[in-house]
């Protein structure tokens, strides 16, 4: 018979495995006995027991070692091919940012070196448990959403042999949660809109910029984004000619009076702009800065539109939640839907109808457009709509 090996003393008194008789570092976990490297090396055998640990303590195969894609190989590829499309033109600045952000989460979350074709359904739902923590349905679909399309972009580029499974629950939430939700928000917090009253404190209170800013939000339904990009040469002879910035669909829509006015006004105090870059754009700070650009970072977004409005909102004690700049887009669309004219006022809007109709569409009628900012001109200056 064979003499038995003489097990070897641990490296320290709180070194985690114990000598196996078989010639190896081991370890019970979960009621299992795994093997982590001989006795003649530790060190390795621990540095694998600490990179396999949370794996095996959770059920799960742990991550072979390789040259497989990588999660930070994964985003960083993603983020590439999304930056060109950027400087072409066919990605907006604001997407790209999103993107980004959604990459940082995801490294934060799987970690840098964890590799891709590892990563199963639990894990997906470990993250939409996650990014849920603070946010809305609407926020979870987003985010949910982006991880999905950056996951797929690993098998559509070759990057993993085979597609991941997400699972049943990774998806955004249906739209009878999403009914329900915003059912909730309005019973607590009222409709994501302003009233013609509110509107006109609003337009009385602000600076000459916010004051043009707030007219367009109502009379034309742009966002702070659209105010940002938006140029001088867009206006012309009452009319505003400008391609919405999210969807890139063409505009024209017809001005007020109040609205070219107001426009004028700013002009005469117009900063002039800190970078040449930045000349050909309608609206600046005070210190010549674009309202909504990038923030030092490259992949911040800073929007001061939104910060000065929110600021407006809170000094004439009519902010609540989930109702900011981008609720006069809201206010535009539920006032001028009374005109019966949905073509017209998506038009305006700038919105993405994929309809057979909308493809054999050439033109709407100026009087059709006319007519849908008169009609929401008249329920904010008239006072009919106002509160007793």
């Amino acid at each position: 018979m064979s003499k038995l090996r003489q097990k070897p003393d641990k490296p320290r008194s709180n070194y985690p495995l114990f000598p196996h008789q078989n010639g190896q570092w081991a370890k019970k976990i979960a009621g299992k006995l795994y093997y982590f490297g001989p006795w003649s090396d530790p060190d390795v055998a621990e540095a694998k027991y600490l990179q396999d640990r949370e794996y095996l303590q959770a059920g799960r195969k742990p991550p072979q070692v390789s040259d497989g894609c990588r999660v930070r190989d994964l985003v960083n590829r993603f983020l590439t091919v999304k930056e060109a499309m950027k400087d072409s033109g066919e990605l907006a600045e604001r997407s790209f940012r999103d993107y980004h952000k959604a990459c940082e989460r995801i490294i934060e979350h799987f970690g840098r070196e964890r590799l891709v074709d590892d990563i199963r359904v639990e894990d997906f739902d470990d993250y939409r448990s996650a990014v849920a923590q603070g946010r809305g349905l609407h926020s979870i679909g987003t985010q949910v959403t982006l991880c999905r399309m950056v996951f797929s972009f690993a098998y559509e580029s070759e990057l993993i042999e085979k597609p991941l499974r997400f699972g049943q629950n990774f998806k955004r939430p249906t739209k009878k949660s999403m009914r329900i939700d915003r059912s909730k928000k309005q019973q607590t917090h009222g409709l994501k809109m302003f009233e013609a009253a509110q509107c006109r404190q609003l337009i009385d209170a602000a600076t000459p910029p916010m004051k043009a800013m707030i007219l367009l939000g109502l009379n034309g339904a742009l966002g702070a984004s659209d105010l940002a990009e938006l140029p001088r040469g867009a206006i012309e002879n009452g009319w505003l000619t400008f391609a919405r910035v999210k969807t890139g669909i063409d505009r024209r829509i017809p001005l007020w009076a109040e609205t070219t006015d107001a426009i004028t006004a700013y002009l005469i105090k117009r900063q002039s702009p800190k970078d040449p870059v930045d000349k050909p754009f309608l609206f600046l700070t005070k210190y010549g800065q674009r309202w909504v650009r990038t923030g030092p970072s490259g992949t911040s977004n800073i929007d001061k539109i939104c910060d000065a409005f929110n600021k407006s909102l809170r000094t004439l004690d009519i902010k609540r939640p989930g109702v900011g700049f981008y609720a006069l887009r809201h206010t535009f669309e539920t006032i001028a839907s009374g005109t019966g004219d949905q073509v017209a006022v998506d038009a305006i809007m700038g919105h993405v109808n994929d309809d057979m109709a909308s493809l054999y569409r050439e033109r709407i009628e100026d009087e059709r457009l006319v007519k849908a900012t008169n009609h929401v001109h008249k329920w904010l200056f008239s006072g009919v709509g106002d509160d007793e």
